[in-house]
């Protein structure tokens, strides 16, 4: 998961934001304020519709059509990533300052394990110069079932864990 950000984070991510939407002649106003931070301080993934009732819960008034026409603007400025999962709704995590990383979703408990992205961006580099493409971000999904799933699974019908791949040298 993400981790919540730091106040220096999140002051960063809020002049890059301010800077965004001023340049497109949009205005920072105390709501899109008040949404950066609460999903800066998160390390959860999240659908709009949880942010926007866990921002109420917490006594923040916004409205549902600030968050649905503020989530893409931060999608875009690259502070928000949108993530969609087996259950076809979509979901977010702040990606400001995070390490890179894609998912592993379970089929059966909708599990989600975050893994390091690098290898997955060195393969997008080399197939983007193959191509002749610029390419400016990837996402990169793992569908499956995680190891307490499998092992809940009858045993005959229980699928074949590939061991991992040592990083040691061949001989």
């Amino acid at each position: 998961m993400a981790k919540a950000a730091t106040a220096e984070m999140i002051a960063t991510a809020e002049h890059v934001f301010r800077e965004y939407l001023r340049d497109r002649g949009l205005k920072y106003t105390r709501e899109r304020q008040a949404l950066l931070r609460a999903i800066m301080s998160s390390d959860q993934h999240f659908e709009a519709e949880q942010l926007l009732l866990s921002m109420r819960q917490s006594g923040l008034r916004i409205g549902k059509a600030t968050v649905y026409r503020t989530l893409p603007l931060l999608v875009n400025c690259g502070i928000v990533k949108q993530v969609q999962f087996s259950n076809n709704a979509v979901h977010y995590e702040h990606t400001y300052g995070q390490d890179p990383h894609d998912h592993m979703v379970c089929r059966r408990c909708g599990r989600i394990i975050e893994f390091d992205a690098a290898d997955v961006a060195r393969l997008r580099t080399i197939l983007a110069a193959r191509h002749r493409f610029h390419a400016l971000s990837h996402r990169f999904q793992i569908v499956g079932l995680c190891e307490p799933c499998v092992q809940a699974c009858p045993v005959a019908t229980r699928p074949i864990l590939v061991p991992p791949v040592s990083k040691g040298r061949r001989k």
